[in-house]
């Protein structure tokens, strides 16, 4: 169909361009017309060469240039020079915007060159001093500058596209490793947990044994899950860019401190409203859901087996708040990666983080407009 319809129009162009001037010179004839079906056959797809416009370009500049030397100053071409003006406009814009550079620099040069000449058969003006000439190929030249200008800005565009594409695969892929680490770190931090007590149970309670052993065989599933899930992912990245995947967010916590609770020894205690969710933006209910993550694993690490545990998340004025208690905290720092993390994500929601002690407990509190601006 696009070849059918190029060469319907390059047809009719040069029936149109005959038929008000049948019978002019043919150095000014054929260029054109050759140069008119060079660009069909570009747009049909058939030329794809990037030497194929600087080829177009140096036969135009040759063949109006012998016009212009041997050829008296008599009316020209009629349309034909306008019409070889036009096409080496689009060849112009078409090699500076995706051709190679040495190409389209190339291109460019012998574009603004050739128009200059074509100044002369457009014109049909025979000069009377010595600057004439100059003047004229100098402003007939502002046809091709204007066409190389549209092309380098298009490539512009281009290229900051594919940038602006580079930049979110990149950031999408951190994302992505971000959630790596707070999903698995999570599963594998109960994992451990499960097995030191497991080892415990073995020598008083061989039932209680087997069934941490279920636990830990269902939090390594979950881990090689969500690592299979991350890595099709980012699979997906190089071929098709960004994908839409579902994000978790404050409805999945429920579930998420349910199997944190499977897994503990001491209270733990959640405090959600209802309705909650719908209140939150996307970004922001992500946020939170990745700050009890981060919480609830660094307890595993750092607090007793028997610790308490609170989280709760509620709505101040405008603001998401989320909190996480544990209590029987164990000496020593939580300065990892993770805390810094969360940092840097809840402020650049506009929101404001801490992770601390507070009071004989260690608290993680994060607030963040529900919808930031």
């Amino acid at each position: 169909m696009r070849t059918f319809v190029a060469a319907a129009v390059v047809v009719l162009t040069l029936a149109a361009a005959a038929a008000v001037r049948p019978v002019p010179h043919p150095l000014l004839v054929w260029p054109a017309a050759v140069a008119l079906v060079m660009l069909g056959a570009a747009a049909a797809g058939w030329l794809r060469a990037p030497f194929w416009p600087v080829a177009v370009a140096a036969v135009s500049l040759v063949t109006t240039a012998t016009w212009a030397l041997t050829s008296p100053w008599t009316p020209g071409g009629g349309p034909w020079p306008l019409l070889h003006t036009a096409v080496l406009m689009v060849f112009a814009v078409l090699a500076c915007r995706s051709a190679p550079a040495r190409w389209a620099v190339a291109t460019g040069v012998l574009v603004i060159l050739a128009e200059s000449a074509l100044a002369f058969p457009v014109t049909a003006v025979s000069p009377r001093t010595w600057w004439e000439p100059i003047m004229l190929a100098g402003f007939w030249s502002l046809t091709g500058v204007v066409a190389v200008a549209a092309g380098v800005y298009l490539r512009w565009l281009d290229s900051r596209r594919d940038a602006a594409i580079r930049d979110a695969r990149h950031a999408q892929r951190v994302r992505l490793a971000s959630d790596l680490h707070d999903f698995v770190a999570h599963d594998v931090s109960a994992m451990v947990v499960q097995a030191q007590a497991a080892r415990v149970l073995l020598r008083t309670d061989a039932k209680s044994a087997g069934e941490a052993l279920d636990r830990i065989e269902a939090d390594g599933s979950r881990a090689l899950a969500s690592m299979d899930r991350t890595i099709r992912m980012l699979r997906e990245l190089d071929a098709t860019g960004p994908p839409a995947t579902a994000t978790p967010g404050i409805d999945d916590l429920p579930e998420l401190v349910a199997r944190f609770q499977r897994a503990a020894r001491g209270p733990v205690t959640v405090d959600i409203p209802v309705g909650l969710a719908e209140k939150a933006g996307r970004e922001t209910s992500t946020a939170a859901y990745r700050v009890v993550v981060e919480a609830l694993t660094n307890v595993r690490r750092h607090a007793r087996a028997d610790a308490s545990v609170s989280v709760s998340i509620s709505l101040e004025q405008n603001d998401i708040v989320v909190e996480v208690h544990n209590s029987s905290t164990l000496p020593g720092r939580r300065d990892g990666t993770g805390l810094v993390a969360l940092r840097e994500r809840v402020e650049a929601l506009g929101g404001e983080f801490s992770a601390g002690a507070h009071g004989d407990s260690w608290r993680v509190r994060a607030a963040m407009p529900a919808e930031p601006g």
